[in-house]
Formats: structure tokens, C-alpha cells, sequence
């Protein structure tokens, strides 16, 4: 009876650290957050690993890429602003009009966002000059 309770507590201790250290480590929750944020289910540790290597070794190049895209929307977004300031809608529109095109024609074949894709088609029937901007061959 005695070596059966201890071979029992032995059990519960194996568990009980197995189950600390492999679920509740800021590490090990981080790992299974971003598994499940990224719906991964069928990537092996090891790819996943080299992946976030890969994202890690290319991070600078990434934010600086970031940096220049939020450089170009701020532009923008300031350049139309003052042209709607101005009561220069026209203006504000030939600003606009080839960001719409050209993601339109970017990525309505190639996997861009579905709904972004459908509100840009709506717009073209209630717009002519989205619809034209959309029909433009790059």
C-alpha cells in the first residue's frame, strides 16, 4: 500500500511540474497565443521556429518599410486635407483615385480583402470616377 501512494504522489508531482513549466511559462503561453493567433495547426514547432527566426533576423528592414508606408499615408492624407480645406475637391479626389485604382487592381485577383474589394465595386456603380479609376490598366 505504501509503494502505491508514493508511486500516486510521484504521479501527481510529475503532472503538476509537467503542467507548470509546460503551460503556464510566459514563454510557452506566448508560443501558443500566436499559434492560435495565426490559426497554425498544421506547421511543426521546428518550421514555426525557423519562421520567427527568418521574421526576427528581418525586423529592421520590416519597421523601416512600415516607417516609409506611414510616411506616404500621412502625406496623404495632409495633401488632401488641405485641398478639402481649400474647397478643392477635385483635387482631393486626384489624390485619392489612384490608391483605390491600384489596389483594386492589385489585389482583386490576388487575394486582397474581400470586403475591401466589395465596397470598392459598390463605390464604382455609384461613382464614375471610381468605376474609371478601377477600369485603368496598370
Amino acid at each position: 500500500m505504501k509503494h502505491l501512494l508514493v508511486a500516486l504522489v510521484s504521479v501527481l508531482i510529475g503532472i503538476s511540474v509537467g503542467w507548470y513549466f509546460g503551460y503556464t511559462r510566459p514563454v510557452t503561453k506566448g508560443y501558443r497565443v500566436l499559434k492560435e493567433a495565426l490559426h497554425i495547426t498544421d506547421m511543426p514547432d521546428k518550421q514555426l521556429a525557423e519562421a520567427g527566426a527568418q521574421i526576427r533576423d528581418h525586423m529592421p528592414e520590416f519597421m523601416e518599410r512600415m516607417k516609409r508606408e506611414d510616411d506616404m499615408t500621412a502625406a496623404l492624407a495632409l495633401g488632401t486635407v488641405k485641398r478639402l480645406e481649400l474647397g478643392n475637391a477635385e483635387g482631393a479626389k486626384k489624390l485619392l483615385l489612384p490608391f483605390i485604382g491600384g489596389y483594386y487592381r492589385r489585389y482583386h485577383a490576388k487575394g486582397g480583402d474581400r470586403d475591401t474589394l466589395a465596397r470598392i465595386e459598390e463605390a464604382a456603380q455609384q461613382y464614375p470616377d471610381i468605376a474609371a479609376e478601377v477600369a485603368k490598366k496598370e
